[in-house]
């Protein structure tokens, strides 16, 4: 999934040092199961100056609160209890409603090289309705994780992976 993913990092990567002549201070994704994010960052991975940032769902934060386990197939970084059942994860967006995550993004938060922070439902809707005031995009609930992490950050120059259209969640938001 990281090298289908990759076109989409790559592209940001050469299209902001054609734009800007310089590098991004930070590149911000959601987190789900991590394809996404992953393809994103792993061109940025090298730029030890360029902070990684990857946003979980609170309520489905495999790298913030989970445990070492396996799933499916995959060792890496899971909400299970002590017993290593899988717990339940919750999200606004479904596509962040899972409870592990790929074990390369387990790897990148355990060398350090990149940061994982989370959203709450609350917090998505907010930046999902401000893209859509401000900038007439309608973004997935999934990529509004990383729109309001964004939104808080310090960076000066910040890449934020928009990774679908949010038409398809138009009803649980109007539903809000």
């Amino acid at each position: 999934m990281r090298e289908l993913q990759r076109v989409i990092g790559r592209e940001a990567r050469a299209q902001i040092l054609e734009i800007e002549q310089r590098l991004p201070d930070a590149v911000i994704a959601c987190v789900g199961g991590g394809s996404n994010a992953i393809g994103m960052f792993y061109d940025f991975t090298p730029d030890a100056e360029v902070r990684l940032i990857g946003v979980e769902a609170a309520g489905a934060a495999s790298l913030g609160s989970g445990r070492a386990g396996v799933l499916h197939g995959a060792r890496s970084s899971l909400l299970a209890d002590e017993d290593g059942q899988i717990l339940d994860a919750h999200s606004i967006s479904a596509g962040l409603d899972y409870p592990g995550v790929g074990p390369e993004h387990a790897f990148l938060r355990d060398t350090g090289r990149a940061h994982y922070v989370t959203c709450t439902d609350e917090e998505a809707l907010a930046a999902f309705h401000r893209l859509c005031r401000t900038e007439g995009i309608v973004p997935a609930l999934e990529s509004s994780h990383a729109l309001a992490r964004a939104l808080d950050s310090d960076a000066e120059l910040i890449v934020v992976c928009l990774s679908g259209r949010g038409d398809k969640d138009l009803a649980e938001v109007l539903g809000q």
